[in-house]
């Protein structure tokens, strides 16, 4: 753990921040704060409202506005006029507030979608609340028309168009739909429209890209990270040449843009790889041709996923919300199915980054302890390394044969929260009051030194490697120590990162733990607050996972199928021939950590 005492201190990635400072400016109660020698602990509670269409999340409170104001910005900025604006989809009314903030503008035509979504809307309190009312503004024209007749009957022109499309209509990402909403603007007029995720769907965002181009439109591409969502892809066009530059600013009240939005225009590599592979994948009604990129993209998929009408992941945390305690605000079953759900999250930072959410931090703590401890053929003693929250101490509960636990973490902060705030104490079921367990508040490498008793299963569950003093704790050395610490049979178990979002430092962990010479086996599970996160398990005894099944029944996000953890696609393996073994003698996490980050 980091030797920090600077209140401003920072950790991790800036998606965090932006999300922490959002979540800091909207309603919230700070349940604990304050500053040991190692790290910052802050400890807030949130109310999160979330929107379902069909079982398919829509958005969340703790985010949409990183979303809708990426959404509306730029394209008020780039614009030389905001008379008139047009606003397609958005039946909630999010990117409407964001219009609504220019004085100049006068007139704004909202046309929804899905008239479902728009009567949950106007009769839901909460989103009332966070819309700010944008409905009720005077400036505001809500059609009572499908978006064909407008286009077919609007006589005057519009300054700026907002386009929130479903993405899985591709009808709508048409030479002939984006041609009709061309001639709706002035000569100087823009538009913006939401697309695919560039990194999750390449070649259709460029496909998209160059539909546009094709209309022919100028165009101007760029995409924003979303926390619940990932990589969000956005498409500027207009009858002019358009171009960003650092010197723009937004000038307007907002709670999650950067100072300098010149970033979000830049391009993994890999992603504008794609680019000039979509030069002549122009989507129009005859040929149809993202429809067909769609489907080649879901040949990876199993027939089962293929039919489904949302994503298995998506529909697994749903279940999990609707477990746990929550308050349903709105429910339509008329035509589509719209679910509004409002949930309390309790999000524990240290030094500003996320260590967990309690809408979704089960996901992690199940995929961290449950595959080690059934693959384990012996489970007596348990040393759980950092874990100072008690989260995976309660799931290594749920197993009776488990009879000692030593919980070794370094920060008083940490364990005395852990042990009497009672927001934590309820997540943890006050785990570290039981009598099997045992707390040692202790640098790590005191306590192998001075340890002669071995594990039957040793749990890494260590902040990210984020600087030179976390990236010791992830060495073959330090490796090593905690091997001699495992019994013959026994299993280690190391969170490791996301092997999508930082490939490098996670095949690195692997590598450095294989450079001890332990069998290691690899594995990741999604867990929403974080996207795919990763875990690697080690042992001095080849590890055999084609057939693993959980031991006990009482778990709530793991399949009952643990192999299907460590199944890898060929682009997530990709990366793994660049790792790096991390040594004392050759300390290099960190910065791989930092350059990944930078990306």
């Amino acid at each position: 753990m980091s030797n920090n005492n600077n209140q401003d201190s920072f950790r991790g990635d800036i998606y965090d921040l932006i999300e922490l400072q959002q979540l800091l400016a909207g309603p919230h109660k700070i349940i604990f704060k304050g500053a040991s020698p190692y790290q910052n602990v802050l400890l807030i509670e949130t109310m999160n409202i979330r929107l379902y269409q069909n079982n398919e999340l829509k958005w969340n409170s703790m985010d949409e506005r990183i979303f809708h104001e990426a959404l509306v910005h730029p394209s008020m900025l780039l614009s030389e006029r905001h008379d008139r604006i047009l606003i397609i989809g958005d039946e909630s009314g999010l990117a409407l507030r964001e219009v609504l903030k220019y004085p100049s503008v006068n007139h704004v035509n909202l046309v929804a979608l899905s008239p479902e979504i728009l009567l949950a809307a106007k009769n839901t309190p909460e989103i009332i609340e966070l819309n700010e009312g944008s409905f009720s503004d005077k400036r505001v024209q809500i059609s009572d028309t499908n978006i064909d007749d407008v286009l077919m009957t609007e006589k005057q022109k519009f300054d700026v168009i907002i386009a929130i499309l479903p993405e899985e209509e591709s009808l709508f990402f048409t030479q002939e739909f984006f041609l009709q909403l061309s001639n709706q603007l002035t000569d100087s007029g823009l538009m913006v429209c939401t697309s695919s995720s560039p990194k999750d769907a390449s070649l259709e965002y460029w496909s998209i890209s160059k539909t546009l181009e094709s209309v022919p439109l100028y165009n101007l591409n760029y995409h924003v990270h979303v926390p619940w969502f990932g990589d969000c892809g956005f498409h500027l066009a207009g009858k002019k040449p358009l171009r960003w530059s650092e010197e723009k600013k937004i000038d307007v009240p907002n709670r999650s843009l950067p100072n300098n939005l010149m970033p979000w225009f830049i391009f993994s590599e890999q992603v504008m790889s794609f680019k000039n592979k979509a030069i002549v994948i122009v989507n129009s009604l005859d040929s149809l041709s993202l429809r067909k990129l769609s489907s080649s993209s879901e040949a990876s998929t199993t027939p089962a996923e293929q039919e489904a009408d949302v994503d298995p992941e998506e529909l697994k945390e749903l279940h999990h919300l609707l477990s746990n305690p929550h308050r349903i605000l709105y429910e339509g079953i008329e035509g589509d199915h719209v679910l509004v759900l409002e949930t309390t999250d309790v999000r524990l930072y240290l030094d500003k980054q996320l260590q967990f959410s309690s809408l979704d931090e089960e996901f992690y703590h199940e995929a961290l302890v449950h595959p080690a401890l059934s693959i384990s053929q012996k489970r007596d003693s348990i040393l759980i390394v950092g874990g100072g929250d008690g989260l995976a101490i309660r799931e290594v509960l749920k197993y009776p044969d488990v009879k000692h636990i030593d919980l070794v973490d370094l920060d008083p902060l940490m364990l005395d929260m852990a042990s009497n705030i009672s927001a934590v104490v309820s997540l943890n079921k006050s785990a570290l009051h039981d009598k099997r367990v045992f707390i040692h508040q202790q640098d790590i490498q005191v306590f192998q030194r001075n340890q002669k008793d071995q594990y039957d299963v040793i749990i890494v569950d260590l902040p990210d490697p984020g600087d030179e003093v976390l990236s010791r704790l992830y060495t073959v050395e330090f490796f090593k120590e905690l091997l001699n610490l495992l019994t013959e049979d026994g299993i280690l178990v190391c969170q490791s990162h996301s092997p999508e979002y930082a490939p490098l430092v996670y095949w690195s962990i692997g590598l450095t733990l294989m450079e001890t010479g332990m069998h290691v086996q690899s594995y990741h599970i999604n867990v929403p607050s974080f996207g795919d996160w990763g875990f690697h398990l080690a042992a001095k005894k080849p590890l055999a996972v084609d057939d693993i099944k959980l031991t006990i029944p009482n778990t709530t996000t793991l399949p009952e199928d643990l192999s299907t953890l460590f199944v890898f696609s060929p682009m997530l393996q990709s990366v793994l021939m660049e790792a790096q073994i991390n040594s004392l003698s050759d300390l290099k996490l960190h910065e791989i950590y930092r350059q990944e980050f930078s990306q």
